[in-house]
């Protein structure tokens, strides 16, 4: 009985410091609790020395309970580190799921998705307000002092943005200048100003697609493999998130049928198994490939 007792106090104080947020409801129907009974274990917990916040019907363990400054002056992280550490994550982008994992954690950790006061995070909500009233009105906006890694540049852009991706990290725009659509991540812009001028262009405005590869492009190259017992399982375990594109054949091998944005990712792969790996179908990839094997065949050792 004092075993159980203690678990629902820890499952409660897990639930409340998660970040999330549960009304009384959700946490008597997680915990299987009646109310009287999560009543008692809240003052419980209250009377343990944790600060408990109800906040729109909503309960939460303040992260400045004695408890939990104990333990962070244990792990040597100050507030200021962990939002320094949260806006350099948030810059980062989206492209690396373990920067999203860390940046998660972080933020259901230290509540960061809900009152994170940073100058980064203030200005990305303004830029993504003004880009989704761009996008409603159908109006040219100017991206101010967009840091580009590729060009190594800072400077304007005049763009017509169309779509939002990346859990509205990233902008998808038609740039004016290049004429090209292109991805621009908003936690890199200086500002957003809207113009007067409306879309110009909108009929080349093309949806992007990201690859398992990580790699994103309007445009997409189909790819069937006759896969052997190796490559399979190292496919699988690699990119698992790739598992609807396998199929098993009768041989015992497997075909894998998979359409990617740039042929990089996947040839990576195949370089390293090709004697396990057969390309049955894809002209584009094979003549990448014969290209790749005659540069290593080439190359200076």
């Amino acid at each position: 009985m004092r075993f159980d007792k203690l678990k629902k106090q820890l499952e409660l104080l897990i639930l409340l410091s998660d970040g999330r947020n549960y009304t009384i409801e959700e946490l008597c129907e997680r915990m299987e609790l009646s109310r009287r009974n999560f009543y008692y274990l809240l003052d419980f917990i209250k009377h343990a020395g944790f600060i408990v916040f109800k906040n729109q019907g909503c309960y939460h363990i303040d992260r400045r309970s004695p408890f939990f400054t104990q333990l962070l002056q244990t792990i040597q992280f100050t507030d200021r580190d962990v939002k320094t550490i949260h806006s350099v994550l948030t810059m980062a982008g989206n492209d690396s799921e373990m920067v999203n994992q860390l940046r998660q954690k972080l933020e259901n950790a230290y509540s960061l998705s809900v009152s994170a006061d940073s100058p980064v995070r203030r200005q990305m909500d303004s830029n993504l307000k003004m880009l989704r009233k761009a996008m409603s009105e159908k109006k040219t906006v100017r991206l101010v002092g967009y840091s580009s890694p590729h060009s190594h540049t800072v400077k304007d852009r005049i763009v017509e943005p169309f779509l939002l991706l990346h859990d509205n990290q990233d902008v998808r725009c038609h740039e004016l200048v290049s004429g090209a659509n292109k991805t621009f991540k908003i936690s890199r812009m200086t500002g957003v100003e809207m113009l007067d001028t409306p879309w110009l262009h909108e009929d080349s405005h093309r949806q992007v697609f990201t690859d398992i590869f990580m790699f994103s492009s309007e445009e997409r190259h189909r790819v069937r493999l006759r896969l052997g017992q190796l490559s399979h399982n190292l496919f699988m375990e690699e990119y698992p998130q790739g598992a609807h594109y396998v199929t098993p054949n009768e041989d015992g091998s497997w075909l894998l049928d998979i359409e990617v944005c740039d042929y990089r990712g996947l040839g990576r792969f195949v370089l390293g198994l090709f004697k396990d790996i057969e390309v049955v179908e894809g002209d584009g990839f094979k003549a990448y490939m014969k290209d790749e094997i005659n540069s290593l065949v080439s190359a200076p050792f």
